[in-house]
């Protein structure tokens, strides 16, 4: 899966998660890992599957990121 990494601020390319316990490992270990894990269960809650709830998740902080920037 292709997606950006909230935690590390950056884009990767890796196997994607099959669990929702595997896909909060990769969200964890972060000073905001309560607001990734936040969005990521209230997508899986809406009825995505695990990956696409990580992909979104990461697009979502993505844009937060860059839109904290452009209020700079």
């Amino acid at each position: 899966m292709y997606w950006y990494n909230p935690k590390t601020r950056s884009t990767e390319t890796r196997p994607a998660p099959h669990t929702d316990a595997e896909a909060r490992v990769l969200l964890d270990g972060n000073l905001n890992t309560e607001s990734f894990v936040t969005e990521y269960e209230k997508l899986r809650d809406s009825g995505m599957n695990v990956e696409q709830a990580l992909i979104f998740t990461g697009h979502e902080f993505r844009l937060r990121q860059l839109a904290f920037r452009a209020a700079r």
